[in-house]
C-alpha cells in the first residue's frame, strides 16, 4: 500500500490544480457580501458553486495512483463521485458560519463588499478559477517569486485567510481516501489500519507543508497581481477584523467537518462495493 503515498510529491502537485479555487474558498467566505441569511451570505459570495474542490483533489490522487488499474480506477473515481456530495459539505459550512457569526458581523461584511474595492477583490478571484488560470500562474511564477514586496504581501494575505493550514488539511484528507481505496479493496471487512499513512505523512509534513505555503503564497500573489499595493493593505486591514476573522474560522471548521462526514460516506460505499452488496 505504500503507492498511495510514495508519490506524495506528484499528489501535491495535483493539489496545486485546485488551489486556486481552495483560495477563493478561503477569502470569499472571509469576504461575502452579507445577506438576511447565512444560505445568501454564501450564494452571494459564489462559495455554495465551490463545494465540489474536494471532490477534485480526491480525484486527482486516485489519478496520480500508479497502483490502480484502469478499470479499477474508473470505478473508484465514480464512487468518489457518489460520495463527496457537494450538497452535504454545504449543509455542514452553513451550520458553522450561523454559528460563528454574531450580531453585526453581517453588516459589517456587507459594507466592505459591496464598496468598490471590495467588489473588484471579488472579481479577481473569480478570474482565479478561469480554466486557464493555473497555467498563467505557473508561466508567471518566476517573475512573481521575484516581487519581494508583493510575496510579503502574499505571506500577510495567508496568515490572515489560512488557506496554506487549509490546503494542508484538505491534502492530508484527500490522500486519506487514496489510501482507504487501496486498504478496503484488499481486505472490505478489516478496519483501516492507518498507521502506515501517518508515519510517511509525518515524515514528509514538513516538506509537503513548505511545498504547499510555496504555491499558496504564489497563487496569492497571482490573483492580487492586478491590485496596487495599497489596496491590498485596506483588504488586510479588513480581513484582520474579528468579523472577518468569525466568518473565516466557521467556515474553515464546517469545510473540514463536512469533507470528514463525507469521507465515512466514502468507505461505506467502498466496502458495499468490494463486498459486492
Amino acid at each position: 500500500m505504500s503507492n498511495s503515498v510514495a508519490g506524495w510529491q506528484g499528489v501535491v502537485s495535483v493539489w496545486g490544480r485546485w488551489l486556486l479555487a481552495v483560495l477563493v474558498l478561503s477569502s470569499q467566505w472571509a469576504a461575502a457580501r452579507a445577506n438576511d441569511s447565512v444560505d445568501g451570505l454564501l450564494i452571494a459570495s459564489g462559495v455554495d458553486a465551490q463545494m465540489s474542490v474536494f471532490e477534485k483533489m480526491v480525484q486527482g490522487t486516485l489519478t496520480q495512483n500508479p497502483a490502480l488499474e484502469e478499470e479499477q480506477r474508473a470505478v473508484l473515481q465514480h464512487i468518489a463521485m457518489e460520495s463527496f456530495r457537494s450538497d452535504v459539505i454545504y449543509r455542514y459550512v452553513r451550520a458553522a458560519v450561523a454559528e460563528a457569526l454574531q450580531p453585526g458581523d453581517r453588516e459589517t461584511l456587507s459594507l466592505w463588499y459591496s464598496s468598490p474595492l471590495g467588489q473588484r477583490i471579488t472579481t479577481l478571484e473569480l478570474k482565479g478559477l478561469e480554466a486557464d488560470a493555473f497555467a498563467a500562474m505557473k508561466a508567471a511564477a518566476e517573475a512573481l517569486a521575484a516581487d519581494q514586496e508583493r510575496m510579503a504581501a502574499a505571506a500577510r494575505l495567508d496568515a490572515l485567510t489560512q488557506a496554506s493550514g487549509l490546503g494542508m488539511a484538505l491534502q492530508q484528507r484527500a490522500m486519506l481516501a487514496n489510501y482507504m481505496a487501496e486498504a478496503i479493496a484488499a481486505n472490505p471487512d478489516a478496519p483501516v489500519d492507518t498507521t502506515a499513512l501517518e508515519a510517511q505523512l509525518q515524515q514528509h509534513r514538513e516538506t509537503m507543508q513548505q511545498l504547499i505555503q510555496q504555491q499558496t503564497l504564489l497563487s496569492l500573489a497571482f490573483t492580487y497581481r492586478e491590485l496596487p499595493l495599497e489596496k491590498i493593505a485596506s483588504y488586510e486591514s479588513f480581513l484582520s477584523t474579528s468579523a472577518s476573522r468569525r466568518f473565516q474560522q466557521g467556515v474553515q471548521d464546517g469545510l473540514l467537518r463536512g469533507v470528514d462526514v463525507v469521507l465515512e460516506g466514502w468507505e461505506g460505499e467502498l466496502r458495499e462495493f468490494y463486498r459486492g452488496d
